[in-house]
């Protein structure tokens, strides 16, 4: 009975990512986890059955049988063969890896960017040493547009264009109160202007953390309400396809490149150590909207790093939403004020 309690407490339980009181986040960490960890829990549950079953258990059977299939159908129908409608070609193609900041092999990762051809390319964890790996492995010179702060931590970011940035590039564009480094750009795609996030949210892996990645994520919904151009968000966001977070960012319009046109469970961490031989979830993500859509996906390798990339396609949609019109609610629950976030550069280069 204590799966039909979980899964209930995460699917009920209100979500108000600004809500800083102790025990509320407690409670929304446990109802996230559960949700992060569902596939795993219907393993578990199916194992019980089986068990059950074998074993003449016919009430924990019956018992265990609901929950898991709740909790594995969903998996189990993303492997199945899928025949898309022809959609437009692909104006953008999206690449986004967390490097590991720790990893020394940087040859396997930027042999493989050289190799996926992004346009735009969005890196997070990273490092001087990952600069300096991206500037004598060529990377820099096939994506001569590029932006990036390092750090010694894990919150360093870069960007890495194709095309040329349409406007100042802001490294710190502010989200929650964390004080760790995200990035909001434009490209010029075509004479179109696109927006590109770059975003690495605070993994829930203690409780002020999780505090300052709900803060975050509310403000990242704010950002993308006000936000006026066709826009590309990735990155690591260290949240699932089944967690509130990824139901409030399609409620806001964005389209997940996976869901879109993925295929399995697309699981993107973890990728290293003994945790490798773990059903493992996905973390890192492409949304796009305002007028851009998905079309193709795929995940990566990411030799030496803990996360697999994901590269996806991104074409303009056939109707794009009109400019002022239906906003999608903030995380508060009210419009956004007008106007896109402001930029200031760090780290920019452009070729003269």
């Amino acid at each position: 009975m204590a799966s039909y309690g979980l899964l209930a407490l995460a699917y009920l339980w209100p979500q108000d990512y600004r809500n800083e009181s102790p025990p509320y986040v407690l409670v929304s960490w446990l109802a996230l986890l559960v949700r992060v960890m569902q596939f795993h829990l219907g393993l578990l549950l199916l194992a019980i059955a089986l068990v059950a079953a074998f074993g003449r258990g016919r009430r924990l059977f019956l018992a265990a049988t609901p929950p898991m299939l709740f909790t594995l159908v969903p998996a189990w129908w993303a492997y199945l063969p899928r025949t898309r409608p022809a959609g437009p070609p692909p104006a953008v193609r999206v690449m986004t890896c967390n490097l590991l900041m720790v990893n020394r092999d940087t040859a396997p990762i930027v042999a493989e960017i050289r190799a996926a051809r992004p346009d735009v390319l969005m890196l997070q964890e990273y490092t001087a040493e990952w600069h300096e790996a991206m500037l004598a492995g060529g990377v820099a010179r096939e994506m001569p547009y590029h932006s990036f702060v390092t750090r010694d931590d894990s919150f360093g970011v870069a960007v890495y264009s194709r095309f040329p940035f349409a406007g100042d590039v802001d490294n710190r564009f502010p989200l929650g109160r964390a004080g760790v480094e995200q990035t909001r750009a434009a490209v010029r795609v075509g004479g179109r202007d696109v927006a590109v996030y770059n975003v690495h949210l605070l993994p829930p892996r203690r409780l002020d953390y999780v505090i300052d990645s709900r803060l975050q994520f509310a403000g990242l919904l704010d950002a993308l309400a006000s936000e006026k151009l066709p826009y590309v968000l990735a990155g690591d966001l260290n949240l699932t396809g089944d967690t509130p977070q990824h139901r409030d960012l399609l409620r806001a319009g964005a389209r997940d490149a996976h869901d879109a046109a993925g295929r399995g469970r697309g699981a993107t961490w973890p990728v290293n150590s003994f945790l490798r031989y773990l059903p493992g979830i996905r973390m890192d993500h492409v949304y796009a909207g305002n007028g851009l859509m998905p079309v193709t996906c795929e995940t990566g390798e990411g030799q030496g790093s803990d996360h697999r990339p994901v590269i996806a396609g991104v074409a303009w949609a056939a109707i794009a939403p009109a400019a002022a019109a239906g906003r999608a609610p903030t995380a508060a629950g009210e419009p956004a004020p007008p106007g896109a976030p402001s930029t200031a550069p760090a780290g920019s280069k452009r070729p003269q």
